[in-house]
């Protein structure tokens, strides 16, 4: 089924100042989305607008939609889509009145880390490191509650990215004026995509005791002190320590899990991260990958061809290992799979690893890190 339910039901508040149809959606212009209706105008202006409208009836027309890539290609693989998932929640709605009930937005752009893959429109620390003499600025219009001007009554699911979610000062009184706006607060999934070094407070935690369920995405990319160097300023130790913290929160329905992101410096090291997944998550926290776009020096598509075998070699040597006959791993020979083909496209831009060890000299300098010390290539 081509037609997505998040067009009638889902919305994404993006740091960029856009409403989106969901956070996959993707115009052809480098993930820019500029054509997109801007939240500063009103989100139900947006929900309401010719954007909105032109894409339910292209969908509904049965064209397969280009901004829709990303779920396109999972399909293709057998993987779950974000769009099955919806679909199976949402799917009645299709066709019918648009109405939010499910909504992803970020409370503000605060971070403490600067991830490699990351940039200065998410990261305020990224934000500092690249103007030392400036006060970085962590509002966003997404946190403008005057924005706000929808009909959450029917509100069944919050997903809060960043940033930092945790970080944010204005946490508890945002959720409160969102879910307050529910006829069926009882009734709300919360999910959160944290970096891991941040543990809520009290306030937070009592909060989701009213809620029917809590999900914690710990964004991890690799096991241990690549984790380190892909994600400069967290700690393994912290970041183990936290989310032993979230297993140990009493009379809250949570569920942990994790995400990782595939980049050029941590695909010869997926057997540890899958292993410390599974052990730590079990078979339905982990598991949960997404293959890099962008930056392109880091994405694997554009890797030189000399290190694509590599990757190769390391894929090869994965589908032989004891972990792929493990049923918490089932996924694995799929992800592989999806490795190789984006190993096979032929980008305009290549790069070898001493070309990425260049580009990512000023991390490495601010975090006093060193690229040869932990990239095993």
């Amino acid at each position: 089924m081509m037609v997505c339910s998040a067009l009638w039901s889902h919305a994404r508040m993006s740091v960029e100042g856009s409403v989106l149809p969901c956070c996959r959606w993707e115009e052809a212009d480098n993930g820019k989305n500029s054509k997109a209706p801007k939240i500063s105008d009103g989100i139900q202006s947006a929900i309401d607008s010719d954007y909105f409208n032109s894409a339910r009836e292209r969908m509904l027309a049965g064209e397969q939609l280009s901004e829709c890539r990303q779920c396109i290609e999972e399909e293709k693989h057998d993987i779950p889509s974000m769009r099955e998932q919806l679909n199976d929640k949402y799917s009645q709605y299709i066709g019918k009145k648009p109405k939010l009930r499910y909504i992803e937005l970020a409370f503000s752009t605060h971070c403490n880390l600067a991830c490699r893959m990351c940039n200065e429109d998410y990261s305020s620390k990224w934000k500092l490191i690249n103007n030392p003499k400036l006060t970085a600025d962590t509002s966003i219009d997404a946190f403008d509650l005057e924005n706000y001007d929808v009909d959450l009554s029917e509100l069944d699911m919050i997903k809060a990215v960043g940033g930092e979610p945790f970080l944010s000062k204005n946490h508890y009184d945002y959720l409160n004026k969102l879910i307050d706006q529910s006829n069926n607060p009882k009734d709300i999934t919360l999910i959160y995509h944290t970096n891991g070094t941040i543990f809520p407070n009290k306030n937070i935690i009592d909060y989701w005791k009213k809620l029917k369920k809590v999900q914690i995405i710990v964004s991890v990319d690799a096991y241990g002190e690549l984790n380190t160097y892909l994600r400069p300023g967290s700690s393994w130790k912290k970041i183990t320590e936290t989310i032993d913290k979230f297993k140990n929160i009493e009379d809250v329905n949570l569920q942990l899990g994790s995400h990782a992101v595939i980049t050029s410096l941590n695909v010869l090291q997926l057997p540890q991260l899958i292993e410390w997944s599974i052990e730590t998550f079990g078979r339905t926290g982990g598991g949960n990958f997404d293959i890099l776009d962008y930056p392109e020096h880091l994405s694997i598509v554009n890797l030189a061809t000399e290190e694509k075998g590599k990757i190769r070699t390391s894929i090869n040597r994965m589908r032989d290992m004891k972990l792929m006959e493990s049923r918490d791993a089932e996924y694995i020979p799929t992800l592989l799979d999806m490795i190789e083909e984006e190993l096979n496209k032929n980008p305009d831009n290549t790069y070898t690893f001493e070309d990425i060890a260049k580009k990512e000299q000023k991390l490495d300098k601010y975090f006093k890190q060193d690229f040869w010390d932990i990239i095993q290539v």
